[in-house]
């Protein structure tokens, strides 16, 4: 079959950037998935062109795994107990690093950049349309997944050295200090005052499926999405997603979650606002109450996407995460809000206005 063109990449304004194009439905494919597909179609420029798009759906979680890390380390340096020695801290971060096996921020950026060079030879070989197109193009996937897991693992772990020298309560201004710039970002663009709840319902589907095509969402790590589609609402489930529930997930870790031995990884104990007031919540997941729930509840008046978030242990087998959209911030019930310590404000109908006392 010859390559027909195609219109799967573009630019997306919202992005700043070229992304997949294509129906709610096609887009919760997996990218690694539809590259697969189109290779073995015989659409070699379509793939190609998807290639290019994986590394720009990776790039903020390059830029993250980069970032956060050091961040939680210059945390911990600047609020340790006075009576916890500094080579007490040290011990805990060489423990963390042989149990993680090796030092994942000496490695992540070479490993990022052999990843591209993957992804470049995978692209390459779509274009002079080489039978071994469809095994580099898996090879590259395969290495982001390496690194990517181990840069969750050791940004989990880091999390975890918190809770124990701090107390679970410190997770809240840790994630805070690393999320505050997305805070800010999320409640000037997603205010009702500012754009349609039309336009934000869009850009909120879109930056979920693109965000975690890059996690490699599912059982087979290709990035797929399960939709749900409600009168009222729209469901993306992750089965798992490639982050926090990856991460407390026996199966997808060899049998052996990262909460359990011999990682311990903390989870809550207690509840809190800032974790659904629910336990089991890993201290990585907690940053998806306070960014789509928590902060735009307080800083807009509604939650902007609504989580059904994996715990543990009971959900250690088969963790699922499931986030919503809904169709007007209205329509979100008032149980919502009062899992995380707040009541439902009257909304204006329609998604127009703002949110009455704000």
């Amino acid at each position: 079959m010859t390559d027909q063109p195609s219109p799967v990449v573009a630019f997306e304004p919202f992005l700043g950037r070229l992304a997949r194009v294509g129906s709610p439905a096609e887009l919760a494919q997996g990218t690694y998935r539809v590259i697969n597909e189109a290779i073995g179609t015989g659409a070699w420029t379509s793939a190609a062109e998807l290639l290019e798009v994986t590394l720009l759906e990776a790039e903020e979680l390059h830029e993250i795994y980069a970032l956060w890390p050091k961040q939680v380390l210059q945390w911990l340096h600047s609020n340790d107990n006075h009576h916890l020695e500094a080579e007490d801290l040290a011990a805990q971060i060489t423990q963390l690093q042989a149990i993680i096996g090796g030092d994942p921020a000496d490695e992540f950026e070479p490993g990022w950049r052999h990843y591209v060079d993957l992804t470049h030879q995978a692209r390459d070989a779509c274009v002079q349309q080489e039978p071994n197109a469809a095994a580099m193009a898996e090879g590259a996937r395969a290495h982001w997944q390496g690194i990517h897991d181990r840069a969750v693992d050791w940004l989990y772990g880091l999390l975890d050295i918190v809770a124990r020298r701090h107390g679970e309560e410190s997770l809240l201004p840790v994630w805070n200090l690393l999320m505050g710039d997305w805070y800010l970002a999320h409640e000037e663009r997603l205010s009702l005052d500012n754009q349609p709840w039309e336009e934000s319902v869009r850009q909120l589907r879109l930056a979920i499926l693109d965000g975690f095509h890059a996690h490699l969402t599912g059982p087979q790590r290709l990035g797929d999405v399960e939709l749900l589609e409600e009168q009222d609402r729209m469901g993306f489930r992750f089965a798992p997603c490639g982050s926090g529930g990856r991460a407390i997930s026996r199966s997808a870790n060899g049998d052996s979650s990262r909460a359990e031995l011999p990682y311990n990884f903390a989870v809550t104990t207690a509840e809190h606002d800032w974790a659904w007031n629910m336990t089991g919540i890993c201290a990585y997941c907690v940053h998806c109450c306070l960014l789509n729930e928590l902060q735009p509840i307080d800083r807009l008046g509604y939650p902007t996407r609504v989580i059904d978030p994996p715990r543990w242990p009971q959900d250690a087998e088969n963790p699922t995460c499931t986030w919503w959209i809904y169709q007007d911030p209205s329509l979100v019930p008032e149980d919502v809000y009062r899992r995380v310590g707040r009541s439902k404000p009257a909304l204006v109908e329609g998604g127009e206005g703002t949110a009455d006392g704000d």
